[in-house]
């Protein structure tokens, strides 16, 4: 008898199916997220929503297949539950792109309160990335690429930090999180319009929790031959007065962290490999020894003034670190960063003695030798 009891239960229990699924066209598939500052000072929410329906014709067709969704509130929760109200319930795990407006994290608000309800909502995904767009995010999660809708399109373009050094790598939620959680200043990738495309153009600093400025292209690949994040990529300069182009095939770093007189040093050594992609000197002989050397030394004194230059700017001038030394002292003088971690921007930092040295070798000129 008992057998037969735990046979009917058992029959029970798998027969049941999944007591809570529900369908796909009953849910709004959230890809995409902007955060805006209203003209009533309220927040605006805008959603970038997968249509079913849409995905299921699209084959063949250049129709976006998403649709936008605005909505006005106090809080991103509220607006989150109002939006419910013209829309299927949200399922945030496809959620690619979170947009803030610079706006928004530039006013009395601090970042860690703008992204407390997504960093506490279990349904949405930590390593969707962010960004900041200086205009309305709602006019970008409007674009889209030919029926591409703009967060595939700037989620994908993130896989070109790759082969550019004027792009940073992608900051995830998970990440920004943790930095607002440490009070670090860091940067998030800057998200806007050229020409009629979406790009990414530079990045934005932020610090103590609110955004302070942006950089340029050129100010990220400082940073990123500074920090050695450098994946690949294009350095154009000049030798002998003549353009050449060096393509950066590999890079690595070495930090030395000394204390002393109140003092921090730092001796920043890159170890960069690359090739000679392109020379616009008609004498240029790279089968020569003498001649690669050159080029070597041109690229090195080169990225030696210009990243320390920058690097100076941002300890007298912006004063905050953003290149990852604060947690080099974190690492190696634990007791000291634990008194010194909230005054380390403005005190430390900005005091620093920091030697950044490049050691630069040409592995490869192409198929292009000596001229004729």
């Amino acid at each position: 008898m008992n057998v037969r009891m735990i046979c009917i239960l058992m029959c029970t229990i798998l027969l049941s199916g999944c007591w809570d699924s529900q369908n796909i066209e009953e849910l709004s598939l959230v890809i995409g997220v902007g955060i805006d500052k209203s003209d009533d000072k309220n927040l605006e929410l805008t959603q970038q929503i997968l249509v079913p329906k849409k995905i299921s014709s699209k084959e063949g067709s250049s129709t976006d297949p998403t649709k936008i969704v605005f909505t006005k509130g106090e809080t991103v929760h509220q607006m989150m539950r109002t939006a419910a109200l013209k829309n299927n319930p949200t399922f945030s795990q496809h959620l690619r792109v979170i947009l803030f407006s610079k706006d928004v994290i530039a006013d009395h608000v601090g970042m860690d309160a703008i992204i407390n309800q997504f960093v506490r909502d279990n349904g949405t995904r930590r390593s969707s990335f962010v960004f900041v767009n200086d205009g309305r995010t709602k006019d970008i999660l409007k674009m889209n690429d030919e029926g591409d809708p703009a967060s595939n399109v700037i989620y994908d373009l993130t896989e070109n930090n790759k082969v550019t050094i004027r792009m940073m790598k992608p900051v995830t939620l998970g990440e920004i999180s943790e930095h607002l959680t440490s009070d670090d200043s860091f940067l998030i990738p800057h998200v806007g319009e050229e020409n009629g495309r979406l790009a990414i153009n530079g990045a934005s600093i932020i610090k103590n929790k609110f955004w302070l400025r942006d950089l340029t292209p050129g100010e990220v690949q400082n940073i990123n031959l500074f920090t050695g994040t450098v994946q690949g990529g294009v350095i154009d300069m000049r030798h002998h007065g003549k353009l050449f182009s060096y393509e950066v095939y590999s890079a690595n770093r070495k930090i030395k962290t000394d204390y002393k007189d109140g003092k921090f040093k730092f001796t920043v050594t890159r170890n960069i490999e690359g090739r000679l992609s392109e020379d616009w000197n008609p004498k240029e002989d790279s089968f020569k020894d003498s001649y690669i050397k050159g080029i070597e030394k041109t690229v090195e004194k080169q990225l030696r003034e210009t990243v320390t230059a920058f690097v100076g700017k941002l300890q007298k001038d912006i004063k905050a670190d953003v290149t990852g030394l604060g947690n080099e002292v974190r690492i190696h003088y634990p007791q000291k960063w634990k008194k010194i971690a909230r005054k380390w921007d403005d005190d430390y930092f900005s005091t620093a003695e920091i030697d950044y040295r490049v050691n630069v070798v040409v592995r490869d000129f192409g198929t292009k030798g000596a001229s004729d």
